[in-house]
């Protein structure tokens, strides 16, 4: 009877020891959980952009859910790759700015990436982030011949832009349909100069005019700007260049002089001179006065010791 009983507190003792080490674990679980903070889900878009038909680079724009809205994340190191995630790929890694964005510059030996195969694949991802949960997203562009060119015939200024890319053969072909915007620099952005988009022909070609109201520098020189806004093929393009095209600005020089009316820079001479005088008058007077009264204290101290 003894013996049954010691064997039952034997496997008594196991059975709490058994439930101490696992209760034990579990909570040593729930605090290692507690200690890793939970990343967030992030969106990402990632672009391709051709300038002039030389700097191409990449853009990646990072967004995060905040507050029930996508807002663009700054600060998020963002890795560039060619074809696939792979060390050997690596183009380069940047941190997005305050809009969200990331740019890798392509360098001049990327510039040429295009071979026999006309499509090229780039990938931008988040990776190992202590905020963000891993993130991949992939883009194919192909290659392109985007030009624009300036003429004049019969006093009308003409605009002409030409898009051709490369096919599955490698075969130079025009894009058609592709919708081009022309537009003029301004001070804090882009002019239309169409009211409405434009669509290259058959040809790959497109031709408008330029208007004749459009004003320009004092010396009638405007930046005309022809984009291509994510093509689904080639990816973002876009074309400057600078003609004589606008209307020369005059300068108003009364601007300049010395008025009642002119900036506070340009003020008339005599009116800087009784400003002044009567400033220095004021705080003279207020200067003598607390001078005289700290006279008085002091002939009133000197009466009291007397």
């Amino acid at each position: 009877m003894n013996t049954i009983k010691g064997v039952y507190i034997v496997y008594l003792k196991w059975v709490l020891l058994l439930l101490v080490a696992g209760l034990t674990g579990t909570l040593q679980a729930q605090e290692e959980e507690a200690d890793e903070p939970e990343k967030a889900d992030a969106i990402m878009e990632l672009r391709f952009k051709e300038a002039n038909n030389t700097a191409k680079f990449l853009t990646a724009i990072v967004k995060a859910e905040v507050d029930e809205f996508y807002q663009p994340m700054e600060g998020v190191e963002v890795r560039f790759y060619r074809k696939e995630a792979a060390p050997e790929n690596l183009i380069g890694s940047s941190k997005t700015n305050a809009k969200g964005a990331a740019i890798c510059d392509l360098e001049e030996d990327e510039a040429t990436f295009f071979g026999a195969d006309p499509d090229f694949v780039y990938l931008a991802t988040i990776e190992n982030s202590d905020t963000y949960n891993d993130l991949e997203e992939m883009i194919t562009v192909a290659e392109s011949d985007f030009s624009m060119d300036l003429q004049t015939e019969d006093d009308t200024r003409q605009i002409l832009i030409s898009l051709q890319g490369i096919d599955e053969n490698g075969e130079q072909v025009p894009v058609a349909d592709a919708e081009v915007g022309i537009y003029v620099t301004r001070l804090f952005g882009l002019l239309r100069v169409s009211e409405d988009m434009e669509f290259t022909d058959e040809d790959g070609s497109l031709l408008i005019d330029f208007p004749a109201d459009i004003p320009g520098d004092e010396n009638g020189m405007v930046t005309i700007v022809a984009k291509v806004d994510e093509h689904e093929r080639y990816g973002f393009l876009e074309l400057r260049k600078k003609i004589d095209w606008g209307v020369p600005v005059v300068i108003d020089q009364s601007m300049y002089e010395r008025e009642l009316w002119s900036s506070r820079a340009n003020a008339p001479w005599y009116l800087i001179v009784i400003v002044n005088a009567v400033l220095i008058g004021i705080w003279g007077s207020i200067l003598y006065i607390i001078y005289e009264v700290a006279q008085i204290k002091k002939i009133g101290r000197q009466a009291q010791k007397a």
